[in-house]
């Protein structure tokens, strides 16, 4: 399910299927959320709204850096798509997942980190102002080297592919009003949300569950199997101990029969 907020709603696709949602929490305007990061694999941000009565845009920051930006205009309910960095009006570079570069060098222990491992979606109240005469488009930075010290090491960071064409988006100016919401996702390996708590624990696979059920029948058996051979054994003593009677009985009673014979 998606983060919701009154008649907005907000998630992260990767090859076309929504990322799961991990200890979703509202704090007044900001609704948060922990998902599931895989390096190389490339994501989009989705967002849809209800019925517009007034202008708004939407802002995507990745890292603590804004990446892109788009106006949303009075209308129906609609969902919106932000998949990559635009490089031109008629380019992007996709958003990656990324491995974080460590560095033991100094000079990064101290940088500012803030949002490192965040998505954020913002949508705010705009009044839109038309399109921008000046068409040419900034080349955004990603997060460089993380000193292996700092306490925002995350694992992960957001990257940028390869580049690659998309449909004509022309550049727009805005007057951003009031914030209506804010939509994080905070992004982390999985395995580390399962070691924290937050994801569940990796379910167990089928092989390891047929393996155990072998094991446990194979230790029935093997129980079985020392239960009859104790069992014979024990049959085995009863029968000698017969044998043993049946045959002291006739041994003392041959004397009996020629005596009796005799008389």
């Amino acid at each position: 399910m998606p983060l919701t907020f009154e008649n907005f709603s907000a998630w992260i696709e990767v090859d076309g299927s929504e990322l799961p949602l991990f200890d979703a929490s509202v704090n007044g305007r900001e609704v948060s959320c922990w998902i599931p990061s895989e390096v190389g694999k490339a994501f989009v941000v989705k967002f849809a709204t209800g019925r517009r009565r007034h202008s708004m845009s939407g802002k995507v920051y990745m890292d603590g850096k804004l990446f892109r930006g788009i106006g949303i205009f009075v209308g129906a309910p609609e969902t919106f798509t932000l998949s990559g960095s635009l490089t031109s009006s008629t380019t992007e570079q996709p958003f990656v997942f990324s491995n974080i570069e460590l560095t033991d060098d100094d000079q990064y222990l101290n940088q500012a980190l803030a949002g490192l491992g965040d998505i954020k979606l913002v949508i705010s109240h705009a009044t839109l102002l038309g399109r921008s005469s000046q068409q040419t488009f900034s080349k955004r930075e990603t997060t460089g080297k993380v000193h292996e010290k700092s306490k925002k090491v995350t694992g992960h960071k957001v990257g940028l592919g390869a580049e690659r064409r998309v449909p004509y988006t022309p550049k727009m100016h805005a007057t951003i009003h009031d914030v209506i919401v804010n939509f994080v996702f905070r992004y982390r390996p999985l395995d580390l949300l399962r070691a924290n708590g937050i994801a569940p624990p990796a379910p167990r696979r089928e092989s390891a569950v047929k393996q155990e059920v072998l094991d446990l029948t194979g230790d029935s058996e093997e129980e079985d199997t020392r239960r009859m051979k104790s069992l014979e054994e024990e049959l085995e003593q009863l029968r000698r101990k017969r044998r043993k009677t049946q045959h002291d009985m006739h041994v003392k009673a041959e004397p009996a029969v020629k005596l009796e014979l005799g008389i």
